[in-house]
């Protein structure tokens, strides 16, 4: 049915939505981790292995609180984005499942007016010639 239709449609349409902000949400992701891991590759180029060892311990030190605000921020974020999903689902089939009943009523209906017409003929209508 066409209320079934837009039910399907406009969940997907939510669904839609919602992925796009999550694809936003993952480019920040991508950025913040891109600039943690160059604070460790700036030390790639140390020749000294003691220089090396220092600047790792340095960029680790400096990132640590990034690196847990990151982990939070995920979490956050994958919770946040399961519930959204949930929830548009759980609204498509509540719609869904109206539209069905609808469609159902409907369909009892029609073949009550059906049966109806077989066991009572169809009614003759009647015409008034002008003179």
């Amino acid at each position: 049915s066409v209320q079934y239709e837009q039910c399907v449609t406009v969940a997907s349409q939510a669904v839609g939505n919602l992925s796009a902000k999550a694809a936003q949400k993952r480019v920040a992701f991508v950025d913040e981790t891109s600039a943690i891991c160059s604070a460790f590759t700036s030390c790639h180029s140390d020749t000294d292995n003691l220089d090396f060892f220092n600047c790792y311990a340095t960029a680790a030190s400096t990132d640590i609180n990034e690196i847990y605000n990151l982990s939070t921020d995920a979490s956050n974020a994958a919770i946040s984005l399961k519930g959204g999903l949930q929830q548009i689902k759980d609204t498509e089939n509540i719609c869904t499942n109206t539209a069905q009943s609808t469609f159902t009523e409907q369909t009892s209906e029609t073949y009550r007016q059906l049966n109806e017409c077989f066991v009572n003929g169809l009614s003759v209508a009647t015409t008034v010639s002008s003179a």
